[in-house]
């Protein structure tokens, strides 16, 4: 039966750091550390007047900025990018991409996953990589108003001029934000034909507390904490004493959701109004 023994939780506030040409890593989801078959997590700090070269070479790679003190640069595609809170980008396969910390140093999520089979892309050319923030990302709010999302790879979230956001299924990430009192429906993801295992799936909470659910076991978990959920294993996160902000992770998007509670919103998100006379639109997962 599953439970809290279920799931890894890992502080990243307080796990061991290795220093590196730029400055530290910390390695804190893997297949050995979380049992992860297709994703790696890194948490990454970047030191004033350094630099970070990453070479994508064969996988996909996600680099989120969690903070920054004072404004980098994001050198990506022969442009220069502002490597603020929340920005970041998706790198396919054989892209590059340089993070540069100016005055003060960059805090940086790095998540990589393997090329999907050609199922679990179904016929999505898989490129190329991009730059976000939240300036150009869409948000997404619950039915319930408790909660608020930003994809930032998302193969069916569509930007504003109609065309996809991402063009590959090997990974759905985005910010979350609860609201006091927001929560997830008591949920489970499952595997499907073209990926049977199940996406490798978990969040890392930055700001506020939460307390995670697995059959009527609780956790209360802290900024800086990353919780890894295998496939198959129930559960729910609700904000705790307060706003939650946190980052989800799935590799790869191939997955199927079960929800378990009796709640008739259920997973129902819908496109923000960017302006009040705005049509609101739900938005299709499939």
């Amino acid at each position: 039966m599953a439970g809290i023994q279920s799931i890894t939780i890992v502080n990243s506030n307080t796990c061991e750091s290795l220093p590196a040409a730029y400055g530290s890593v910390k390695t804190i989801c893997n297949r050995h550390s979380c049992g992860s078959k297709n994703l790696a997590v890194y948490r990454r700090t970047i030191d004033h007047d350094r630099q970070f070269d990453l070479q994508a070479k064969l996988d996909y790679h996600l680099v989120y900025v969690i903070s920054a003190a004072t404004k980098g640069v994001v050198h990506f595609n022969n442009k220069a990018h502002e490597a603020e809170a929340g920005a970041g980008v998706l790198l396919a396969p054989g892209e590059s991409v340089r993070f540069d910390a100016s005055e003060s140093a960059l805090d940086v999520l790095h998540m990589v996953t393997p090329k999907p089979p050609a199922a679990v892309d179904a016929g999505l050319p898989g490129g190329p990589g991009y730059f976000f923030n939240r300036k150009s990302l869409r948000a997404l709010s619950d039915a319930s108003g408790g909660r608020v999302r930003r994809f930032c790879a998302e193969s069916s979230v569509k930007l504003r001029d109609g065309s996809r956001l991402t063009s590959t299924n090997a990974i759905q990430a985005g910010e979350m934000h609860y609201n006091e009192g927001g929560a997830s429906p008591y949920h489970m993801h499952r595997g499907t034909e073209a990926n049977p295992d199940g996406a490798d799936h978990c969040y890392m909470t930055f700001k506020g507390r939460g307390v995670v659910e697995v059959e009527n076991e609780f956790q209360e978990i802290e900024p800086g904490t990353l919780v890894y959920f295998p496939p198959g294993v129930p559960h729910r996160l609700r904000s705790h004493g307060g706003p939650l902000d946190y980052f989800e992770i799935q590799a790869w998007r191939s997955f199927k959701t079960t929800i378990l509670s009796e709640e008739p919103l259920g997973l129902k998100w819908f496109y923000e109004r960017e302006s009040p006379d705005q049509e609101l639109v739900e938005w299709n997962q499939s």
